[in-house]
């Protein structure tokens, strides 16, 4: 076994992984602190990923999906939930890009990277963490997408922006609660088990209260990027 710990959130996990590859994985967030939580990996959870995974994908091995998701169970009792979408902070604030996979959040990301430059400071690509506590915080994890796009940073988050391809630009914002919920409940990991899964609701409820939520169409042009900042950005920090 491979023994290692990790510090996400502020809460630092031992791991006890079979792959040195895991390890490696994790590098920018290993720790030599105190742990909080030790996770045993087993044959077993390997196994049951393969049948959990959408479409009977793994995140990049099975044992790093599967260590994902035995995070994201320990967390959601922590008040904090793991997202899909890709994360940044400007000028210390966070934000938050989610769609479906494939439609160009990391394209629309890295639009806005070219547009602000240095000003623009990835977070996480893929799976960030949003902490839904009073004010709520966006920090990063080691899940942070197939080009490994990312920072061990936090900030916290202004607002979420849901992102649709289009031909033109256009943004709104989202009033209606009832619409923002269901969006949610894609882009946010829900645990399996009952008690954990109606806490995460719970979350998002807080969650809905606390930030604002946008929706954009956009084209791949640099144009995209400049109405992203001007019309939403820019009002929120």
């Amino acid at each position: 076994m491979v023994n290692f710990k990790i510090e996400i959130a502020n809460t630092v996990f031992e791991i006890n992984a079979f792959n040195e590859s895991t390890k490696r994985y994790c590098g920018d967030f290993l720790s030599d602190k105190e742990s909080d939580f030790v996770i045993d990996m087993s044959k077993k959870d390997l196994e049951n990923e393969k049948h959990i995974s959408e479409d009977g994908k793994v995140y990049a091995n099975e044992e790093i999906s599967a260590l994902y998701r035995k995070i994201a169970n320990i967390f959601i009792e922590k008040d904090i939930m793991i997202a899909h979408g890709s994360s940044f902070k400007v000028d210390n604030c966070g934000f938050l890009v989610t769609a479906r996979s494939g439609v160009g959040k990391s394209t629309h990301v890295n639009l806005l990277k070219e547009y602000l430059k240095d000003k623009l400071e990835y977070i996480n690509d893929d799976k960030p963490l949003l902490e839904v506590k009073d004010d709520i915080t966006i920090y990063s994890s080691p899940w942070n997408g197939k080009e490994r796009r990312g920072n061990n940073i936090y900030a916290p988050l202004k607002a979420i922006i849901f992102l649709n391809r289009g031909t033109s630009n256009t943004y709104k914002e989202i009033e209606n609660n009832n619409e923002i919920y269901i969006r949610l409940l894609t882009q946010l990991y829900l645990p399996l088990e009952k008690f954990k899964r109606e806490k995460a609701l719970t979350l998002i409820d807080i969650l809905l209260k606390r930030i604002n939520f946008y929706e954009i169409n956009v084209n791949t042009d640099i144009s995209s990027a400049v109405l992203s900042y001007e019309r939403i950005i820019k009002n929120e920090i």
